[in-house]
């Protein structure tokens, strides 16, 4: 797969699979194998799925869902979109892997590839209420200035990302599962408004936590993505 040819999109999930698999192995000295559209990375039990490319009509955006498994979790894929945008002689396909295996897939790498690089690109904290206690993996922000983004706006975010406001209120205040959870958190501030969007163990649940950004002090137009795992701790 030719990705940094041209914003051609005939490109199909085993391709983007196999094109994946290579930045793992050449970029990360990982070992890992493609079935199909999947990539087992055998030195941690993980498989990262890779489903069809979505991209926009005028080929300069694409949306790839990617989804990450472990056998701690069972058979569910922890499913995201990752986005990528055409940039000079950069396909759009080639972006999306990169913001997603330095953004996103850092938090798995924490839990299940503990000392290697991507895994030190996490900030791994333990959250304890009651007799609960848990470790939680935060992924770097992906933050996007659409224009005259403030730095205040990326400070606050850094400090307090909001996916990290959502997995202290989650831990405080609400029932969670004895397995691993994941969730992010995508806000932005767009010329229509304010956008807040919340996923949480794969399912919308942005109306119960649509405030969970509330902090941030939004100058100018972009958006923050932030991301987590959570893993209680065996009772």
């Amino acid at each position: 797969m030719g990705v940094n040819e041209d914003t051609g999109m005939d490109i199909d999930a085993a391709e983007v699979a196999a094109f994946l698999a290579r930045l793992f192995t050449e970029g990360h000295a990982l070992r890992a194998h493609v079935e199909g559209a999947v990539v087992h990375l055998p030195e941690s039990g993980l498989r990262v799925a890779v489903d069809t490319p979505a991209p926009e009509p005028h080929g300069k955006i694409v949306r790839i869902p990617i989804g990450v498994g472990h056998p701690s979790w069972g058979e569910p894929f922890a499913w995201d979109q990752a986005v990528g945008l055409a940039t000079g002689e950069r396909h759009p396909v080639a972006d999306a892997l990169d913001g997603w295996l330095h953004n996103v897939f850092p938090v798995f790498a924490a839990m299940a590839l503990p000392g290697g690089d991507l895994a030190r690109r996490a900030h791994t904290f333990m959250i304890t209420s009651g007799d609960r206690t848990a470790d939680v993996f935060c992924g770097p922000l992906a933050i996007r200035d659409f224009g005259g983004l403030a730095e205040g706006v990326r400070r606050v975010a850094a400090e307090r990302p909001p996916v990290t406001a959502l997995v202290q209120e989650l831990f405080t205040g609400h029932a969670i599962p004895e397995r691993p959870v994941w969730a992010y958190v995508y806000c932005a501030n767009m010329p229509g408004g304010r956008i807040t969007e919340v996923t949480l163990l794969n399912g919308d649940s942005s109306e119960a936590f649509g405030h969970i950004a509330d902090h941030l002090p939004w100058e100018g137009h972009g958006s923050i993505k932030s991301w987590a795992l959570v893993v209680p701790h065996a009772s």
